[in-house]
């Protein structure tokens, strides 16, 4: 986040807010009488002046949002109508308020950082057809230089197999890249497309130019996962990217690895792997080869701001939690009377409950969401009240009252914190309730499946352990049982998919890594088959909360053992 030079901006900041303000309202004027062109022509008018300014300060980001702005209201008409044109009508709207609040942010921050518009810039070029700016379009970054691979073992593939192979790959790539899309199990998924490219890696040689592209986007996916990055709309583009580059391998052959990765692609990953500020050894070799500074700030702390740019204003919420304050003060003093009263009554129950309504929305409108659905459920309790003849339950008065101090305590809490975003999150994960239904035959169904969780788990670590001990069978010796146990739990639970898989598992354990005269792509042979196993695990973790699971990675699974000539 760069530094601003605010003796630019103070010097016009009262003529550019107001500016905004008045194309805003221009806007506003043509949307209730779309026929008035006078209207549309200021608001465009307002937009090339904003533009200007912007552009005379070198407000970075800014200026890039308004000149697409520009663009945009550009295009709109009088007389027009239809989804799109609302849809054109309703970005633009919210481009004003996104424009100021980012002046705002600015001045409270005392800093810019023109990434944060790279989302509502996207949205206004989506609106024309025109290709979205990745996240790092603002990143400058020297590709000269090029890291020194870390050394990693070959896998022996033969030519004629080599297309098959990267298919095989390239599809369980897909499978994670999927997911990740849907935002369904997304370490599992990435667990998925890491080894993918992990393999990738390894079957191709350290001199090809794609080499060095497996190893980034797999070092971007580790950090990605351990640093809890946020899955913006941006990076999921760019992982889509990298699966057609293998798509390109598929096709190509071993000759398409001698293709030079794109540049924009490699600056992507180098600044998602900068943003995360790992220390691990590949991040740190990235960062230094590349002369890559520590960033400023964190990717949660953009996460935050992004959210701020879209949310009420500072101003706005400061005023809202003032009224919450005397609100719930007044909500207090009313039980504290009924309490008093020897009929124990509020007098005017209707009037109460609205009250309780208004501050349930204001709660939800400053970021409170789950206290805003603690007081709704009070409110429920509430409106029973009135059917309570001989007055209402002292025990259950003095419930509400409790939540309304807590309720009280915390928007005084946040007011005196500036009620950053993160005291927000704090309160919404005090306030949070978890439901947790189950019966007994679900409770049954969930301990088989953590059973057969373990025993796939178990399969994985006696396969490794076969792997480092020169393929010693004692650490195999117990798994084809294992595999079996798991395939009954899949046949309970009617995954009968599943256990054919699991079948075709523990005949390639007793019939090929327990012969006496194993063959001698053991090794190989072995890298595949824990494709299989791996695939097996991210099935029975994707298992939802009614124990549905993505039956689509059993694929992956079955085209591995297909390879292995254990066709399902």
């Amino acid at each position: 986040m760069d530094q601003v030079n605010f003796q630019s901006l103070n010097m016009v900041r009262d003529e550019l807010v107001a500016t905004i303000e008045d194309s805003a309202r221009n806007l506003e004027h043509f949307v209730s009488a779309q026929d008035d062109g006078k209207s549309l022509q200021a608001c465009i008018e307002g937009i090339t002046q904003i533009h200007g300014i912007l552009r005379l300060i070198q407000l970075q980001g800014a200026e890039l949002l308004s000149k697409e702005l520009l663009a945009t209201a550009t295009e709109i008409s009088p007389g027009n109508s239809g989804p799109k044109f609302e849809k054109r009508l309703e970005v633009v709207s919210a481009t004003f308020f996104v424009l100021t609040r980012y002046l705002e942010y600015i001045q409270q921050t005392e800093r810019k950082a023109p990434v944060l518009l790279v989302q509502q810039i996207n949205e206004l070029r989506k609106l024309r057809g025109e290709s979205v700016y990745p996240e790092s379009h603002f990143f400058s970054l020297n590709l000269a230089n090029k890291p020194a691979l870390p050394k990693v073992e070959k896998l022996a593939i033969a030519p004629a197999e080599f297309k098959s192979t990267v298919r095989r790959l390239r599809h369980m790539y897909q499978v994670g890249l999927l997911g990740l899309m849907r935002e369904n199990q997304i370490k599992n998924c990435i667990s998925m497309m890491r080894r993918s490219l992990i393999r990738l890696r390894r079957c191709t040689p350290d001199d090809k130019p794609l080499a060095l592209l497996w190893w980034m986007a797999n070092v971007a996916l580790d950090v990605f996962v351990s640093h809890n990055m946020q899955l913006i709309e941006t990076r999921k583009l760019l992982f889509g990217r990298i699966d057609r580059i293998i798509r390109q391998v598929e096709k190509g052959g071993d000759a398409a690895l001698s293709s030079e990765p794109p540049k924009g692609l490699v600056k992507e990953l180098v600044y998602l792997i900068a943003l995360s500020a790992a220390e691990t050894p590949d991040a740190k070799l990235i960062r230094s080869t590349y002369k890559v500074e520590k960033f400023p700030y964190t990717d949660q702390e953009l996460s935050h701001e992004r959210d701020r740019l879209s949310g009420p204003s500072a101003h706005t919420v400061s005023s809202l939690a003032n009224v919450l304050q005397t609100e719930l003060g007044n909500i207090k003093k009313t039980l504290e009377s009924a309490s008093q009263s020897s009929s124990q009554t509020i007098d005017d129950l209707e009037e109460f409950v609205g009250t309780l309504q208004k501050i349930a929305e204001i709660l939800a409108i400053v970021g409170l969401v789950a206290a805003s659905n603690i007081l709704k459920e009070e409110i429920k309790r509430i409106e029973k009240w009135k059917d309570m003849k001989d007055g209402i339950d002292t025990e259950e008065m003095q419930e509400v009252a409790n939540t309304m101090l807590y309720l009280e305590s915390t928007v005084i809490s946040l007011s005196n914190s500036s009620l950053s975003d993160e005291k927000l999150e704090q309160a919404n994960k005090v306030a949070q309730r978890e439901i947790i239904a189950s019966g007994a035959l679900a409770e049954a169904k969930r301990i088989v499946m953590a059973e057969s969780e373990a025993g796939i788990s178990l399969t994985k670590r006696a396969l490794s352990s076969f792997a480092d001990s020169n393929f010693d069978v004692g650490h195999i010796k117990n798994i084809a049982k294992t595999l079996g146990t798991v395939r009954g739990g899949m046949l309970m639970l009617k995954n009968e998919r599943a256990a054919n898989v699991l079948e075709r598992c523990a005949a390639f354990v007793d019939e090929v890594l327990l012969d006496k005269d194993p063959p001698p792509a053991l090794k190989e042979m072995l890298e595949t088959f824990a494709d299989a196993i791996i695939s097996m695990e991210y099935y029975l973790n994707s298992a939802t909360a009614n124990l549905k699971m993505d039956e689509s990675v059993l694929q992956v699974a079955e085209e591995s053992l297909e390879a292995l000539g254990y066709k399902v």
